[in-house]
């Protein structure tokens, strides 16, 4: 008989109750549990992800400049008109671009995490939230790269950086955050409903078109589709955080901080609902 003391964890037909509040300080617990393994998640996967790869790591500073090329192109060709903006054009629609990176970055780090870890799901004990929330580390990586490339073009195209930038991650803050929480739901319900992952992608594919990421909202003539991009919660959340950075006024204080509130609530939601249908996942794998 081992004489080794072992750690014995007992779950409980309790575990899974109380609200959103409750469930999320769990499993935020279980992430600082699990800490290490986080960081040695992230490490590896942002390593293989860059393996055979002829640019490798440029490819992180690549991908946010290919992501704004479309639409400066179509710009300089008159196709697109984007309206009249208070700094060079394609500084005003990489910084909306990567705001939405954000998001969408969030969405598809964390709607993937468990598929990327399915034979750790399968073959250990390791608290799902734990597995799903390395995804963070990319996060941040890739949010920290895009706010250095918007500093650094903000320089070469002599635009003054004042105090907006020292606020303007925190005011995107609330685009990531979202973005979590979507993909966290989608993390698990994907896995048992495979084309929701598809299905959201293809209603963000449309938002953009419907949120003033790379043209100004004032400048829409149509007056039902400006009132339809008004009543766009993700307007204020792109809009408010780029006029702050670019030290231009702004009415939609009140309106943002609304959307910041809700982002938040949606991702207490996703943490719940990736808390209630977790244990279907390793069937369905």
């Amino acid at each position: 008989m081992s004489s080794r003391n072992e750690q014995i964890t007992i779950y409980t037909a309790n575990d899974r109750r109380g609200g959103i509040l409750r469930t999320a300080v769990r499993s935020f617990q279980e992430v600082w549990r699990f800490r290490q393994l986080v960081w040695t998640l992230f490490s590896r996967d942002f390593k293989a992800q860059f393996k055979q790869s002829i640019l490798g790591y440029f490819w992180t500073v690549l991908g946010p400049i290919l992501g704004v090329f479309s639409f400066v192109f179509m710009n300089y060709m008159g196709i697109l008109n984007p309206g009249k903006t208070v700094v060079p054009y394609p500084l005003y629609a990489f910084i909306g671009t990567s705001l939405w990176g954000f998001m969408m970055g969030s969405i598809g780090y964390m709607s993937s995490g468990l598929n990327a870890h399915s034979e750790l799901i399968m073959r250990t004990n390791i608290p799902k939230i734990a597995l799903a929330a390395s995804a963070f580390a990319n996060i941040t990586y890739n949010a920290l790269v895009s706010l250095a490339l918007i500093a650094l073009f903000m320089v070469l195209s002599r635009v003054h950086l004042g105090l907006g930038w020292l606020v303007f991650p925190f005011l995107a803050l609330p685009l990531i955050v979202l973005g979590s929480g979507i993909g966290l739901a989608i993390s698990v319900v994907g896995i048992i409903a495979r084309d929701i992952a598809k299905l959201v992608n293809q209603f963000f594919g449309l938002m953009i078109f419907l949120t003033p990421v790379f043209f100004v909202a004032d400048d829409i003539h149509n007056r039902l589709l400006h009132r339809v991009i008004m009543l766009n919660p993700l307007t204020y959340l792109v809009e408010f955080p780029r006029s702050v950075l670019l030290s231009q006024p702004s009415g939609f204080a009140s309106l943002y901080l609304a959307a910041a509130v809700a982002s938040f609530l949606i991702f207490l939601i996703g943490i719940k609902v990736f808390d209630l249908v977790q244990d279907l996942v390793a069937e369905r794998l």
